[in-house]
């Protein structure tokens, strides 16, 4: 078969369109690895991100779980003044960790507490004394509950002499 020729007229123009080339397989692939790669780049980073804040708050739970296990503290005694309207409660810390405590009395249906804004330090290893205003007299029994901001609590009957 042969290839037909068709003749040109000379007096036409004709204008060829330049040669489109495509993208070249090879330079297709890097730029597609390229755009994974940036891809799982940034969702690597969030998650690596996410995960430590994660693991973060995990330990900072476990930390404060832990203390709160560590932390011993008991009423070692109770004395009150002559009239009767304070009572001091004396609290002794034998653990390892610092200790806030709010001091709490009960004389029947009454209820007296110390400043419940500003907690009771006690340190690892000290003694410190709290006072609690009550309206008790001689003979009254006064039920005390020491409560600790990590919930703890130490308990303590006094009779008023």
């Amino acid at each position: 078969m042969s290839k037909r020729h068709i003749p040109l007229d000379p007096h036409i123009m004709i204008h060829r369109l330049p040669k489109r080339r495509g993208v070249s397989p090879v330079i297709s692939s890097i730029i597609l690895t390229a755009m994974v790669i940036a891809i799982g780049g940034a969702i690597w980073s969030y998650a690596q991100g996410a995960s430590s804040i994660v693991a973060e708050d995990y330990v900072d739970g476990v930390m404060e779980l832990l203390e709160t296990a560590a932390e011993r503290f008991t009423v070692e005694f109770v004395t009150n003044n002559s009239d009767c309207t304070v009572l001091r409660v004396w609290i002794f810390n034998y653990g390892d960790v610092n200790v806030s405590v709010d001091v709490y009395a009960s004389i029947g249906e009454s209820s007296f507490s110390t400043d419940l804004e500003s907690p009771v330090a006690v340190g690892p290893g000290d003694l410190v004394g709290a006072n609690v205003t009550v309206a008790a007299v001689s003979g009254d029994e006064v039920g005390i509950k020491v409560h600790s901001r990590r919930q703890n609590n130490a308990y303590y009957v006094y009779t008023v002499p």
